[in-house]
């Protein structure tokens, strides 16, 4: 059951001041555009270790307010973000007070890890924050604060949303997932899954007067079912690291593998389907010279028996650059299947090791980014092409060249699973029938976990840590 979440929660904001090629070839026939993302995704958090102990509040209090200390120049993330991003004004030096259970503490931003500049969607803001000051104000709820409930030194990730409403909260799946993971002798999962520190929402954002005739309330008023609300919600997680702090193309491997892994767990065990991945959402965190690959942001993920009724379920959820060939199909009218994660994957290997010639560098030529940048329908045909191209030499950077086999063969595998697939319209009975038939969950059987598993498992003729071997049942 998800945790009954009552708190107060408000918003105030001050005055600020601001500072100011392996393409399809029908590439060849259409205009270039500039790229719109940085050499990190522009995405999402950054990183740090686990540990600690769990303070994720299921608070009767949340007060939140927003001022500004100090004026401050774009960090390095900001600096080479999109031009709408880089004209925001910086938000590092500013504070933001929060009162949870009791205890209020001010978070100052150190680093703006990514911004939203739409209109439309979550409006999600991923911020890199201290805790600089923290008290117990509330003592009806309690008298001292331990170390151990202590926020101050700390590496904490701030991330503000405005998500659906309906939509299960981040927090309640990976608390869901973290408990079965501690309940059912699955431990090893714990290193690969984020911590929440602490999530709350506000409904009533805009007021706290239920009668006040808020935009929101006007627009579900005007546009009923069509609308969807949405409300406003802090996150406080603790800080990993992103894939440009890896240090060898083995490293690399060993993540991806462990995220082939974890995300499979969290299929079969606690039973939630990811969603989104993405190169922002695969972090790591690094215990003496062993990495560990974390999958991140459960914003778009569901649990599968809510598969139909969380509100996202009327979307086509990813990341455009990563998601699969079906879900940038208008036509396709099957939902997210655990497959189209399995594709996500392996157009993440492909960005990383054809776009980069190192962790931190960009390569000189960018045969991908058009899948950064065109209309679904555009990008759909490019994975189309790609995907059933018989040309081998793919244009991997020489840093990243262990990935051509896997590259390789995964493509052939969801290749060989398109091209058998049954073809709409459907001009007989037997073709329909067929159709109803097919195994759309796999492509006939030939993008499943275990094809996969054969292909990671080894990476340069060596083979990487096998975190959980009992994967294998099934698709």
């Amino acid at each position: 059951m998800e945790p009954n979440f009552s708190q107060h929660f408000k918003l105030r904001s001050s005055k600020r001041n601001s500072k100011r090629s392996l393409e399809d070839r029908a590439e060849e026939k259409l205009q270039s555009k500039k790229v719109k993302i940085d050499r990190k995704g522009k995405q999402k958090e950054r990183v740090d270790s686990l540990g600690g102990s769990s303070t994720h509040a299921s608070t009767q209090s949340f007060v939140f307010s927003n001022d500004q200390s100090q004026t401050s120049e774009y960090t390095s993330a900001e600096a080479t973000a999109a031009p709408a991003i880089a004209e925001l004004p910086s938000l590092v030096g500013y504070t933001y007070m929060l009162v949870v259970e009791g205890v209020k503490r001010v978070l100052r931003v150190t680093q703006v890890i990514s911004r939203s500049d739409g209109l439309i969607g979550r409006g999600k803001n991923v911020l890199e924050v201290e805790c600089i000051e923290e008290e117990v104000v509330e003592t009806d709820q309690r008298t001292t604060l331990t170390p151990k409930e202590s926020w101050k030194g700390g590496h904490l990730i701030l991330k503000l949303s405005f998500p659906l409403s309906e939509q299960t909260k981040e927090s309640v799946l990976i608390d869901t997932a973290r408990a079965h993971a501690k309940m059912h002798n699955a431990k090893w999962a714990l290193r690969h899954l984020p911590r929440v520190v602490a999530s709350v929402d506000s409904l009533d954002w805009e007021g706290n007067d239920p009668n006040q005739n808020t935009l929101q309330k006007r627009l579900k008023s005007h546009f009923g079912d069509t609308y969807e609300m949405r409300s406003l919600r802090a996150t406080v997680l603790e800080k990993l690291e992103p894939l440009s702090n890896l240090k060898s193309a083995r490293e690399f491997a060993q993540v991806f593998y462990d995220i082939l892994q974890i995300h499979r767990w969290l299929y079969q065990q606690p039973k939630i389907l990811h969603r989104n991945l993405s190169m922002a959402n695969i972090m790591f965190h690094r215990e003496g010279e062993e990495v560990y690959g974390v999958l991140n942001d459960f914003d778009l993920s569901s649990f599968r028996s809510r598969m139909d009724k969380d509100s996202t379920s009327k979307h086509r959820t990813g990341t455009k650059p990563f998601m699969a060939h079906n879900l940038l199909d208008t036509e396709w009218d099957k939902g997210h299947l655990y497959r189209h994660d399995l594709e996500s994957l392996f157009y993440i290997i492909v960005i990383v090791s054809c776009h980069y010639s190192g962790p931190t560098t960009r390569a000189s030529s960018l045969p991908f980014k058009r899948w950064f940048d065109e209309v679904d329908r555009i990008i759909c045909a490019f994975k189309f092409y790609f995907l059933q191209s018989d040309y081998t030499h793919l244009p991997v950077q020489t840093y990243f060249d262990g990935f051509t086999q896997w590259l390789l063969l995964t493509r052939q595998m969801l290749w060989t699973g398109y091209a058998g697939r049954p073809r709409f319209p459907y001009l007989s009975d037997e073709k329909r029938i067929e159709a109803e038939q097919y195994d759309w969950d796999t492509l006939g059987g030939h993008v499943t976990y275990p094809n996969m598993m054969k292909v990671m498992c080894l990476f340069d003729g060596k083979e990487l840590v096998t975190r959980w071997d009992d994967g294998d049942s099934s698709n």
